[in-house]
């Protein structure tokens, strides 16, 4: 194959087969050389090459040799004029499309570890609630947690490991997760040594600051009850976005939860707002005893005493029978809060709840 400038004679109408004379598009410049009109700065070029005409690879008898045909091709084509020490110029296929480029490689996907965030946060060294809270500050998606819960299920607490009923991960699945059972480490080593004071009206926890959380409903875990709502759980919610309306509709539906100055009508501004409930009727004290005097007092029922701030289990129930309290008291406990139930202590579990069903009014 050979390539080579060439330059046509004047009678040449070149295109002519199709009504276009290229030859007409060049004019000699001064210095001896064509200029392309409209094209400044590029040279005609033509190609020729020689094809051999044959029969290919086709498998016949043998003939006897005979002089090689061939036809000769040309190709014209523009180029770059290249001028006195210019790097040789690269040929410009005038009917070429545009080459198309490789797609770019797909980054690895990086492989995230939890771990660390477990260790640092939460009730424990293992995977919580605390944990899930932390991750999704640091940009986390459920997919990813979910993935990686599934794949390092002894770095996850018991109650949270998927199959387990009611624990993180089937909130995760759910898209329901109830945030506002996460707890820090520091209130969680707290609540070892924390004991209740006693009384009507005393802590039976070590007091929960609000803060904003996702849950399917309304939570009464701050403050210092979990069986009551009181003035920090109202605070918890407005700061979750629950409006007004939400929480007294919610209270309207768990009107046990109120005491005290909050009670329908009461003094606080929980009373005010649920002013219009109807009053529950007044009950008896456990065990019988009239109602006169105001000597019964409320006994202490919490999560604090077991190895997990965040659930319920028989360590607290011994410690809140060590307090005074009575099955049917510890019985509506856990009924009001069986999101702190895990593993077998959950409804139909055979643990706690199933226990103490029988005292359930």
């Amino acid at each position: 194959m050979t390539a080579a400038r060439y330059k046509a004679p004047k009678d040449f109408l070149a295109g002519s087969r199709y009504g276009l004379n290229l030859f007409d598009l060049f004019k000699e410049d001064s210095e001896g050389g064509y200029s392309l009109s409209g094209f400044e700065g590029m040279a005609p070029q033509f190609r020729t090459q020689n094809l051999e005409k044959g029969r290919g690879g086709v498998l016949g008898y043998k003939t006897s040799p005979a002089a090689p045909k061939y036809s000769r091709v040309s190709e014209f084509s523009l180029v770059p004029e290249q001028r006195a020490g210019q790097a040789p110029s690269v040929t410009v296929n005038v009917t070429g499309g545009q080459q198309q480029q490789p797609p770019p490689e797909k980054e690895p996907e990086q492989k995230i570890d939890l771990g660390p965030l477990a260790q640092k946060y939460g009730a424990s060294g293992l995977f919580g609630h605390m944990d899930y809270i932390k991750a999704k500050e640091e940009g986390y998606t459920d997919e990813q947690i979910g993935d990686w819960m599934r794949a390092n299920p002894t770095l996850v607490h018991e109650q949270n490991r998927p199959g387990a009923t009611g624990g993180l991960y089937e909130q995760l699945s759910r898209g329901q997760v109830d945030t506002s059972m996460g707890v820090t480490r520091e209130y969680a080593d707290a609540s070892k040594s924390f004991k209740p004071p006693g009384g009507e009206l005393g802590a039976t926890q070590l007091f929960r600051e609000a803060r904003a959380y996702t849950a399917p409903e309304i939570s009464a875990k701050f403050g210092q009850d979990y069986t009551y709502f009181g003035a920090e759980d109202l605070k918890a919610a407005r700061q979750s976005g629950y409006s007004d309306q939400a929480i007294k509709d919610f209270l309207e539906k768990n009107i046990s939860l109120l005491r005290g100055e909050n009670v329908p009508g009461g003094s606080s501004e929980i009373g005010q707002l649920t002013a219009s409930f109807k009053q529950p009727e007044p009950q008896a004290p456990s065990g019988g005893g009239g109602g006169g005097g105001g000597g019964s007092s409320t006994p202490a029922i919490s999560t604090g005493a077991g190895a997990s701030a965040e659930f319920f289990g028989h360590k607290d129930v011994e410690a809140a029978k060590a307090g005074g309290a009575s099955n049917e008291q510890i019985a509506e406990f856990i009924k009001q809060n069986q999101n702190l139930l895990r593993g077998g202590n959950v409804a139909g579990g055979g643990g706690l709840y199933d226990q103490y069903a029988q005292y359930m009014k």
